[in-house]
């Protein structure tokens, strides 16, 4: 039992880095979704007002779990493979609890600074409405965040995928048609974006509630705090790292040039992070292949797949590479006319994110060989060059903001 808790505290590492970098595949499918519906209705102007202040959420999130998600995953995983039941309890009433407490002071310091963020930082006070509706949806986002981590722990793969990736855009687009004719400005997006929160966010405790056995034995075994923490803070480090490389370029851009501008810039950009899905999704997959192979010790297997994966993934790219760069405008035409001036934008960012593609799965492949503080020393590597490049590249021209993230992506 010693060593199956062992391998799978090991898989529930693994997982959280999967999951780490699986948030923005999840996170911009949401959005592109939804900006889709949005952009023809509120504009660029209003587009970019409510990705700012999603954005701002997003990175809450981030900052306010703490890292909780790697910590629920793992002793989650542990606690079913022991079938422990109070064990899982106390993950559950520790991870959750402390994540809300943290979400709740990072939601509630935007709430209050809304007005000197929208005023003082980016010189546009209709920000400062959408904002606080955003900061509102941060807890219900966290939270039915970790419930698809517990989800996943008692191997309810299709569920905690569905919460964590289909369930918000689908709810969105759903709200998004019954109330078009109220679609005016970024706080009717935001409140839309609240309601949705909220709703996946009542799913998802019911679906986990339901799959915990009702009555089976309990060991009881006791889970201290220093535990906790000891787990969740070496991927908080990391995960902060990959949110400043994700959002840096929204948030700074926003800073500089008008949110008409920060729209076309984020319709460009989330468009072309589709083609980073298909690197997402394969890495999922051969992750835990990755994983059994090195356990085993059989190199030669473990290079093969590396080398189809890639491969895989590098021919997948392609069609959607040729379609964004020979085809920019119609494609960006779906947010609304307004926003076909951003073509150029996601010609650059579509080469850079097919560039990432044709690396291949080796994130997947450091974490799964026990290199993930290697991995996480890159990513800060990277958050830091994110932040260099975006300073010098002048953001008040798009097309250099687009050359800078472009060298990361």
């Amino acid at each position: 039992m010693v060593g199956q808790g062992s391998a799978i505290a090991m898989g529930g590492v693994g997982a959280a880095q999967r999951y780490r970098a699986g948030c923005p595949c999840y996170r911009g499918r949401a959005r592109f979704c939804f900006q889709c519906g949005i952009g023809p209705h509120v504009g660029g102007r209003w587009v970019g007002c409510f990705h700012l202040s999603l954005t701002f959420t997003l990175i809450a999130s981030v900052v306010g779990r703490i890292g909780m998600d790697a910590t629920i995953l793992k002793f989650g995983a542990i606690s079913h493979a022991e079938r422990d039941w109070g064990r899982l309890a106390a993950v559950h009433r520790m991870g959750i609890g402390t994540a809300m407490l943290f979400c709740s002071i990072v939601a509630s310091s935007i709430f209050v600074a809304a007005d000197w963020l929208a005023s003082s930082v980016y010189a546009n006070p209709a920000l400062a409405g959408p904002l606080r509706l955003m900061s509102l949806a941060l807890v219900p986002f966290s939270l039915f965040n970790l419930y698809g981590e517990l989800l996943k722990a008692g191997q309810h793969q299709a569920l905690s995928s569905m919460i964590q990736g289909a369930a918000l855009p689908m709810i969105n687009l759903l709200l998004l048609y019954l109330f078009a004719d109220q679609m005016v400005s970024a706080g009717s997006a935001s409140g839309i974006y609240l309601a949705a929160t909220l709703l996946v966010l009542l799913a998802s405790y019911l679906l986990w509630r339901r799959s915990v056995p009702s009555s089976a034995p309990t060991a009881a075994k006791t889970l201290g705090w220093r535990e906790l923490f000891g787990t969740a803070m070496p991927v908080y480090g990391s995960a902060m790292a990959d949110v400043v490389m994700t959002f840096a370029d929204v948030l700074i851009l926003g800073i500089f040039v008008s949110t008409a501008e920060v729209g076309i810039y984020t319709a460009a950009a989330r468009t072309a992070l589709l083609t980073r899905f298909l690197l997402l999704a394969t890495g999922a997959v051969v992750a835990p292949r990755f994983a059994a192979l090195h356990a085993a010790g059989d190199k030669a297997g473990l290079a093969k797949l590396a080398v189809r994966s890639t491969m895989l993934t590098t021919a997948s790219t392609v069609p959607l590479l040729l379609i964004f760069i020979v085809f920019p405008e119609p494609v960006l035409s779906m947010f609304g006319p307004q926003f076909v001036t951003g073509a150029q934008v996601l010609m650059i960012l579509t080469i850079g994110q097919f560039v990432n593609a044709a690396t291949g799965p080796c994130g997947y492949l450091l974490n799964m060989c026990g290199y993930h503080r290697i991995e996480g020393r890159i990513a800060v590597a990277g958050a830091l060059l994110t932040l260099s490049l975006i300073h010098i590249s002048e953001p008040t021209r798009l097309r250099r903001i687009s050359y800078a993230v472009f060298c990361l992506k």
